[in-house]
């Protein structure tokens, strides 16, 4: 069994002022080793904090670095890169990476609809690789989502074990496209929402949500201190790097056919 922490950076809107990309991190951990993880990024966290200053009581949620964090800029950005290398030099984790970029989707789509539908199938396409062979090939997995749109997304996960319409590129000489229907099969359960204060996983969760935003959307202050490429660099040995996945690993959602 695997466990997949999830927490969002971007939102899902449409209106004016909204982010322009809606991003979903995953952190992908065997229950088997789930106790020594927890352990490894609590040394981690409490290595952090002896290096760079970081408070007993401060999260490691990356926004919250970034605007009231230990030191300078520069110093932020750098305890943010050494908290994604740290989750990447866990071996035994492996993370999903989904960003839904707005700009070009029909003004119908339901961009938090298509942000989990992706992010979910692809960790069901993780978990059907994941052990075992034949009629009972593959392995069961569970979600963890941080406490936001909790009655959406039990709703949403529900509909996606009937119905998960997945557009199929085909043809050589004349790409065609076909939608078929690819229903979540290993994904057990309603997802669990859990506080992020009380979740390491679900804060280094959001440590690669932002990554990935800010890749999308770079703040000034990222951005001057080349965070924008440092961060999904870091985190680069853990990223699961599938099949439709850009070359930093980001399954990107951005029109009607992604």
């Amino acid at each position: 069994m695997y466990l997949m922490y999830v927490d969002e950076s971007g939102d899902t809107g449409r209106e004016p002022g909204s982010s322009p990309a809606f991003v979903l991190g995953g952190l992908i951990a065997p229950s088997s080793q789930w106790n020594d993880i927890e352990k490894k990024l609590t040394d981690l966290r409490k290595s952090l904090g002896a290096q760079y200053g970081l408070k007993s009581a401060d999260e490691l949620r990356a926004s919250t670095i970034m605007r009231k964090g230990p030191g300078d800029p520069a110093r932020r950005v750098a305890l943010i890169e050494a908290a994604l290398k740290g989750i990447a030099d866990i071996k035994s984790l492996k993370v999903i990476l989904t960003a839904v970029r707005k700009k070009n989707l029909p003004p119908e789509t339901d961009v938090f609809r298509a942000g989990w539908s992706a992010q979910l199938g692809h960790f069901d396409g993780f978990l059907a690789r994941s052990g075992g062979r034949g009629r009972h090939s593959g392995t069961q997995g569970f979600v963890v989502a941080d406490k936001t749109q909790t009655a959406q997304l039990d709703k949403l996960v529900r509909a996606l074990r009937r119905e998960r319409p997945v557009a199929e590129h085909y043809g050589w000489l004349r790409r065609k496209t076909r939608i078929h229907n690819k229903p979540l099969k290993h994904v057990i359960e309603l997802p669990q929402h859990q506080d992020s204060k009380r979740s390491l996983m679900i804060q280094a969760a959001d440590l690669c949500a932002y990554a990935v935003y800010q890749k999308e959307k770079p703040s000034m202050v990222v951005k001057a201190n080349k965070g924008d490429e440092r961060f999904l660099k870091a985190l680069g040995p853990a990223i699961i790097r599938a099949d439709g996945a850009n070359r930093d690993g980001v399954h990107i959602v951005e029109n009607a056919e992604s």
